[in-house]
């Protein structure tokens, strides 16, 4: 299963962050005996724990290219560990592990995530000269623009990404030719139109809404992509931000949010288009219910992995802007990056620092075997994302568009705007009202 929305972050990880990591202090080495070794006995070997979120389709790829880096580095031995199956489990076990000391070598993190163990110093930078580059700045301009920037730190970078994640809008060509659309021509270029659509696409039977043209995730159990980042996004296309410049308090209660809140709250309620009861868009989409939906690059092999029908049928458009956008630009961005325990012994990071680049140096494989978008500027260039179907739209999507703040309490913030969704569309709350509460809740956090 792909990850979940992350607002269902389970309080426990939150508390281990506030807490802070207490991370065991490397081992010191072991006291020489007065009694040399034979000289033809071979050296242990370094074993690197390994661990990673779960998602199968780049498991594979990460065994394939683990197997390769032992056999190009004899002695080194490496356990892969993978999951649990959600990020909530997952960030919980892991930073549980790295707090008693027992964490792994290196390791993913999704990049929200990773605020507080980059300001307690619990990770290590990257050291670009293992990955084969003369400074930090060749290492940068060697990915897509922007792209590495939610894995910085204080301008230092941590992490490579073996993921860069952006949310478009996926289309059944099907349901927009049954209904007598042109998928090509008539996708919806702007929010306002998604309503002239949805009077063409959606379905009432019985007074019950059997077929939707577009439904956003509302932040249900269900949900496979983050509301938050698509309404971030949205806002971010009319100016708005989550936090003001110097970081102090909270803006989400700006015209830029209320707009966007009230959009979705009218979908809702006035236009009755969409409901969070039903079915969460991401599966009604793949079970050919939902004509459109938003989603990540990934998306593609998880409705495959699904056996849908409508794997087939389905295209990738750009997220829609509003008409009178001040930036054009698309959802949040997130990643996740490979980090480094700095807590693990100088041999073992150096190990990890060598399997970071051997895991970085396929992005080929990466997109065109599990759909994972490693945004190298070489890939960017080639025939291969070419080749690849809709990526194109997803790199188009990511110019000029931020990463979600990286910041010790991102999940606390994420789920202070989240929460404001639900009032709004479950609860019919004033839009105004439910955000003066979000940023009441996040101005306290960033106290």
């Amino acid at each position: 299963m792909r990850k979940p929305y992350f607002r269902l972050m389970v309080a426990s990880t939150l508390a281990v962050l506030v807490l802070g990591l207490v991370l065991v202090a490397c081992q010191p080495a072991a006291t020489p005996t007065t009694e040399a070794a034979p000289t033809d006995t071979p050296p242990p070997p370094v074993k690197i724990l390994y661990w990673s979120h779960d998602f199968p389709p780049r498991a594979d790829l990460d065994r394939e290219y683990m197997d390769k880096f032992k056999a190009d580095n004899p002695g080194v031995e490496i356990e892969y560990v993978i999951g649990p199956g959600n990020d909530s489990e997952y960030i919980t076990k892991l930073v549980t592990a790295l707090a008693g000391g027992e964490g792994p070598d290196c390791f993913t993190l999704l990049s929200m995530a990773a605020a507080p163990l980059l300001a307690q110093g619990s990770v290590i930078p990257l050291d670009y000269k293992l990955l084969g580059y003369d400074s930090q700045e060749a290492l940068e301009t060697s990915y897509v623009e922007g792209t590495l920037e939610g894995l910085k730190y204080n301008g230092t970078l941590y992490a490579i990404p073996n993921e860069v994640s952006i949310y478009s809008l996926f289309l059944n060509k099907k349901l927009f030719e049954d209904a007598g659309l042109d998928p090509a021509a008539d996708y919806p270029k702007t929010w306002e139109d998604l309503r002239p659509l949805a009077e063409k696409l959606n379905l009432v039977e019985g007074g019950q809404l059997k077929q939707r043209a577009f439904d956003f995730t509302y932040g249900m159990p269900d949900d496979i992509t983050s509301p938050v980042l698509t309404l971030a996004g949205m806002a971010y296309q009319l100016g708005g931000t989550v936090v003001n410049a110097e970081g102090t308090e909270a803006t989400v209660n700006t015209e830029p949010w209320v707009r966007t809140f009230q959009f979705v709250q009218d979908w809702v309620y006035q236009d009755k288009f969409g409901d969070p009861a039903l079915t969460v868009s991401n599966i009604g989409f793949y079970e050919g219910t939902v004509a459109m939906t938003i989603s990540g690059s990934w998306f593609s092999s998880y409705i495959k992995d699904q056996q849908s029908p409508v794997y087939d049928t389905h295209t990738v458009v750009p997220l829609p802007r509003w008409s009178d956008a001040t930036n054009p630009t698309g959802a949040f961005m997130y990643s996740y990056g490979i980090f480094i325990n700095a807590a693990s012994s100088p041999e073992k990071q150096q190990v990890c620092q060598g399997l970071i680049k051997e895991l970085s140096a396929h992005p080929e494989r990466y997109l065109t075997d599990a759909g994972l978008l490693q945004p190298t500027l070489a890939l960017s260039q080639s025939s291969t994302i070419q080749e690849v179907p809709n990526m194109q739209v997803f790199l188009n999507d990511m110019v000029g568009t931020p990463y979600w703040l990286v910041h010790t309490e991102t999940f606390a913030i994420a789920d202070a705007i989240g929460r404001a969704l639900q009032r709004v569309v479950t609860e019919n709350q004033p839009v105004q009202e439910a955000l003066d509460q979000a940023k009441s809740e996040i101005d306290e956090l960033l106290k």
